[in-house]
Parts: structure tokens; sequence; C-alpha cells
């Protein structure tokens, strides 16, 4: 996952000083790939995180304007900033603009790619074989010419919020998968003969999924 953070930094990665301003139109560019149809199991999330840690970045507010509009921006507990997907505050050159306090901890601005809806406790392999493959299609598209330094990606890292155990799966399948503490990591090569409808059971549903680069 380190190899991977770097990458998606490469791509964006800006520091949050006290009060911050982003053009929205490089944000739009960005969702405008990811949310195509057939990006329909992952998304794009940009995350504000305190500077060389995964900790959430400390806000005072969050906004989105433009020459005739100012709302407010939801940013989730683990820092990701919630943006709206809009041709019209592409088209109106919306700024995005974050506050901090003067001397608050200094932040990044990256993003990272997800799976989009919730998980349940029990997975078909069908469904993780999906999310790898649009995570791998839509790395390389955002990545342009550097996805041909690429590493290949190997499968995908399930981030519990509690210690995770695999309770079940069949035999083949349940020697791809490590689980240590809340996360476990799922080798999906070798693993085309496998049945899609192989079922994979935890004792309880993932957070979220991430691509799963080698270090």
């Amino acid at each position: 996952m380190r190899l991977l953070s770097g990458l998606l930094a490469l791509l964006l990665s800006a520091p949050i000083l006290a009060n911050t301003q982003f053009n929205y139109d490089g944000f739009y560019a960005r969702l405008k790939k990811s949310e195509k149809a057939e990006y329909s199991a992952i998304t794009l999330a940009f995350m504000l995180q305190r500077q060389g840690t995964q900790q959430p970045c400390e806000l005072t507010g969050a906004r989105i304007t433009t020459d005739i509009s100012d709302e407010p921006l939801t940013v989730a507990a683990n820092g990701e900033l919630i943006l709206p997907y809009s041709e019209l505050l592409n088209n109106r050159k919306a700024l995005i603009v974050l506050q901090q306090q003067p001397n608050a901890v200094p932040c990044d601005l990256n993003f990272r790619l997800r799976s989009r809806m919730p998980l349940d406790a029990t997975i078909k392999l069908s469904q993780l074989r999906q999310m790898h493959q649009q995570f791998d299609a839509l790395l390389k598209e955002l990545a342009g010419l550097g996805k041909y330094f690429l590493p290949e990606m190997t499968g995908l890292s399930l981030h519990f919020d509690k210690e995770a155990v695999l309770l079940s799966s069949g035999s083949e399948l349940a020697a791809k998968v490590q689980c240590t503490s809340t996360q476990c990591t799922l080798d999906l090569t070798d693993t085309a003969q496998l049945p899609g409808d192989m079922l994979l059971e935890f004792n309880q549903a993932p957070q979220l999924a991430l691509p799963l680069l080698p270090r």
C-alpha cells in the first residue's frame, strides 16, 4: 500500500496551509474519469491527512464557491473530502476553500481509489474480481503515460473496524487471504480457475476495499 500511496501522490498531492484554495477543475477532470459507468464498483476519494501520516486533517472549515454560490463541504471522520461531481461548478470555475487554525499541524491532500458501496460480511469472489479489474483499469487511466511504470496490481486490501477474522471460504481461496489486525489482503493472482460464486465469510463487514500493489 505504501507504493500505491506514493504513486497516487505523484498524481495529486498538495500541502494545506491556514487558508488554502484549489481550483475545482482539477478535481472535476479526475472525477469525470472515475464516474464512468464501467467503474460502478469503485470511486475516487480525496483525502485530507496530517502531513506524513494517515491521520485526518484538523480543519475549521471547507467550502466550495463560485461567483454566485457559496456552499459548505463535508469532511468525513477519516479525512475524506466529499466533493460534488458537477459540470455546472466546473463551468463556473468553482474554488475549494480549506481553512485551518494558523498553528494547526500541516496537512496534505492526496487521493485514493476505494470501493464505492458498502460491503457485506459474506462476499462473492466475482464481486472482488470486479473491483480488482476496475481498480486496475482506472488507476492506469488516471496515470496516463505513467501506467507503463505501474507494478502489477495483485489483489485487494479489505479494511475493518475491529480485528478481522476469515470465518470460512474454499481452501484454495483461504490460502490467498492474510488477516492482520483490522486488515485482510487477498491475492487474486492465479485464481482464474476458481468459480466466481465462491464465498468469503468474515466476522464483520469490511469498511472498504482498496487496491493492493506489491510493496
